[in-house]
């Protein structure tokens, strides 16, 4: 089974480079926009909304240098339907009668991002806690909609809109969909599995565990059965404080946790993590059915779900992709680098 995203419309968007936002682009932003297009991203919005998108796109790419250092930064960009106003920990907005470049002096990416609006206005935004890292930015994009360009602490340029999060690796864009919208494809392939856990789960492995490139197991073991024990080897076992993934102020203790092991987190049906550092077992016939296809989180995971069909697995690559095993079979690649949502195999 496979289901993708909707594939860009390239033609509509070399349509647009070639006429409304010449005027409104440089040379060197234009060829931002037709890479952009080349890797299947299309921008959304006008051409005004567009045009303010490429060009902080175009800076966070190549940053100023002051030092030898290049600073963390931050941009929202609204347009006409967007409201600002709604995001929860926003504390003020400051307007600036600055330039652009002078304006972005004071945006560090983390406590304050300059606001640029299609009719030319520009503000500073200072919200009361850090929002620089990406669960937090796509958390600000779900409640305003507006589109944010960041240059991450690790020297990344990203645009968090609607789909997720674009990123620039070195060679090309990326477009890893946000959590909420793959749950949407992964909720009917596990019958069973509470819908809640499934989003909290999908929100630390994508947007924790993934941006961080930290590499994880998870089990959830959404009804759990005696015949479990054999095939878990305790012997690493680290025990969990109460922690559960259903509650967020929990990620970064879990975040942390997992960042530290090589083996399996085990979670129980209502979301409390049981255990972390699990070795896991698989028994003969699930190694002569399931393929050695994959490392060796991989070949694990769709081992042991094979051998326990009440069990769904999520595996972390330390290179990004999150990937779904349920009965043995991988039912969903997350990050793939075009995007796309794409299950079976």
């Amino acid at each position: 089974m496979t289901s993708t995203s909707p594939a860009p419309d390239r033609r509509a968007a070399r349509s647009i480079v070639s006429t409304g936002l010449t005027g409104l682009l440089g040379r060197a932003e234009l060829r931002l926009l037709e890479e952009l297009d080349d890797d299947g991203v299309l921008i959304d919005g006008d051409d005004a909304t567009i045009a303010l998108v490429v060009e902080e796109l175009d800076h966070v790419r190549r940053p100023p240098v002051h030092e030898g250092r290049s600073p963390v930064y931050g941009a929202f960009v609204v347009g006409p339907d967007d409201d600002l106003t709604t995001a929860v920990d926003l504390v003020e907005v400051i307007d600036l009668e600055l330039d652009v470049d002078e304006a972005r002096r004071f945006a560090d990416g983390r406590f304050t991002y300059l606001v640029r609006h299609t009719d030319g206005r520009s503000q500073l935004a200072c919200f009361r806690r850090s929002v620089q890292y990406e669960a937090d930015l796509v958390e600000v994009q779900r409640q305003t909609g507006i589109q944010i360009v960041q240059r991450t602490l690790m020297g990344r340029a990203r645009l968090y809109d609607e789909r997720g999060v674009v990123e620039w690796n070195g060679r090309a864009w990326t477009i890893r969909e946000r959590a909420d919208r793959l749950l949407e494809v992964i909720d009917p392939l596990v019958e069973g599995a509470p819908r809640d856990v499934l989003s909290a789960l999908l929100d630390l492995c994508v947007h924790w565990l993934s941006s961080a490139r930290i590499g994880a197991t998870i089990l959830y073991d959404f009804d759990p059965r005696e015949d479990d024990a054999p095939s878990l080897d305790l012997d690493a076992a680290i025990a969990v404080p109460r922690l559960s993934v259903a509650e967020r102020h929990h990620f970064p203790a879990l975040f942390a946790s997992l960042g530290q092991t090589d083996l399996a987190a085990r979670v129980l049906p209502d979301g409390t993590v049981d255990r972390i550092g699990v070795g896991l077992r698989s028994s003969i016939e699930s190694e002569q059915m399931v393929p050695q296809k994959g490392g060796m989180r991989h070949r694990s995971a769709a081992r042991y779900t094979w051998d326990h069909h009440h069990t769904i697995a999520f595996v972390v690559s330390e290179d990004g992709p999150v990937t779904v095993f349920r009965e043995g079979r991988r039912i969903q690649i997350c990050d793939r680098p075009d995007g796309a949502i794409t299950g079976g195999g």
